[in-house]
């Protein structure tokens, strides 16, 4: 039987003859070519064994950027500079609350950089121009945030170009080469590559593999405050608390101090209901640029507030929780309890209201709408708030002995 070579490999071929030629025909240079000289210049700022990260990749189609950048990390590693993993970037992104496009800023490509432990991150663009395509990198120093290179290069509009780009396009999934990535069965050699790999399993959610590499990137850099960072976060999975702090510290102490570390250190405070440093970590976390979570970090203090029972902080917090996130339900909900603590129950009320259309499920809801209308004599809707939330849990003890003292209430008033 005849086998047939698939497009794809075909158009891969074409491309890497015609970007190793001399560019003397045609109008630009090739595409090899391009990534070859952007590499030399990045490899160019850096001390050989430096670390960096390719963060973002602009093109008219996700597979090209992929490939794009798969090629230029092997041109660095060509060049003894390690690039973090392409394959934990989703889940930075996730972490970091950042969108994952291709246009990321250099505030939060720099924030990134510092949660991979990176000397430098790199963004591009490939932007087709119809006669020829522009290709772009930017190297941020994330030290300096200063763009320490900036790469400008036409690349030829070619057939061979143009029908790489065409079966990369037509591919249905965007595949993320591992080729230069670390994986569970290779031992890692660095502190860096070690944090890869401690990434690598806590996006499995194997949190005691992970901290088993961030231990062993510790041990190799004893400054890499980053590794401290992630094995925090990994405690906090396992509740592990004092452990979380301890860590957060240990990243603060060593200079890496992006608003995560100060929210992932708040939040383990308020579990230990250590509040007013817990809120002091939150106001840290809110108050630096690089916060792309402030959002939470908003909400997490008014929680505390919350707790503490200070019902004016708490609500000024989730009121500004709402007008950065309108659809968090949470928020309309403890600032509707606030509300009825403060006896403002005309508020209270349209909070919970909201919270309702927001999530028409949300029991607690029920339980204490109702309850501010029976506080306000309306008993009807209250038992129907009740009633609402039984409907959707029958063993709701507390709404069951609600409505029964309600209606006891409805008879004596007859």
């Amino acid at each position: 039987m005849k086998k047939t070579i698939p497009a794809i490999f075909i158009a891969l071929a074409f491309v890497f003859i015609y970007s190793c030629a001399s560019t003397g025909s045609g109008k630009g240079h090739g595409l090899y070519d391009a990534i070859e000289q952007s590499a030399e210049q990045i490899a160019g700022n850096l001390p050989a064994g430096s670390r960096v990260a390719i963060v973002a990749f602009e093109s008219e189609n996700d597979n090209i950027s992929d490939y794009i950048m798969e090629e230029l990390t092997g041109a660095l590693f060509d060049r003894n500079i390690e690039v973090a993993d392409r394959q934990n970037l989703e889940y930075v992104f996730k972490e970091l609350n950042f969108q994952m496009s291709g246009e990321v800023s250099d505030e939060s490509a720099k924030s990134i950089g510092k949660f991979l432990a990176a000397d430098m991150v790199i963004t591009g663009q490939m932007l087709n121009l119809d006669s020829v395509y522009r290709y772009r990198t930017n190297a941020i120093n994330v030290e300096t945030a200063v763009r320490a290179s900036v790469t400008r290069l036409d690349v030829r509009s070619d057939k061979a170009t143009q029908r790489m780009f065409t079966a990369l396009a037509k591919q249905q999934t965007t595949t993320k080469v591992a080729k230069y990535g670390v994986s569970a069965d290779v031992t890692p050699q660095t502190a860096g590559t070690f944090l890869d790999r401690g990434i690598l399993f806590a996006r499995r959610d194997e949190y005691d593999l992970a901290i088993a590499e961030f231990n062993e990137a510790i041990r190799l850099n004893p400054n890499m405050g980053q590794a401290y960072c992630w094995r925090g976060m990994m405690y906090e999975s396992q509740g592990d608390f004092p452990r979380v702090i301890a860590d957060m510290n240990e990243a603060i102490r060593l200079g890496f101090t992006i608003a995560y570390v100060y929210g992932y250190r708040g939040n383990a405070f308020a579990f230990m209901e250590e509040f007013d440093k817990a809120i002091d970590d939150f106001t840290k976390a809110i108050q630096m640029p690089d916060n792309d979570a402030r959002e939470v970090d908003i909400f997490s203090r008014g929680m505390v507030y919350y707790r503490k029972k200070d019902f004016t902080r708490s609500i000024a917090d989730f009121s500004e929780s709402i007008r950065l996130n309108p659809n968090r339900a949470d928020s309309y909900y403890y600032r509707g309890e606030g509300y009825a603590e403060k006896n403002d129950f005309d508020r209270a009320l349209a909070d919970f209201t909201q919270t309702l259309r927001l999530n028409p499920t949300d029991i607690g809801a029920y339980i204490y709408r109702g309850r501010v209308y029976a506080i306000t004599r309306n008993l009807d809707r209250a038992i129907a708030d009740w009633e609402a939330a039984l409907r959707f849990d029958p063993n709701n003890n507390e709404a069951r002995r609600l409505i029964e003292i309600a209606r006891a209430q409805q008879q004596l008033g007859r």
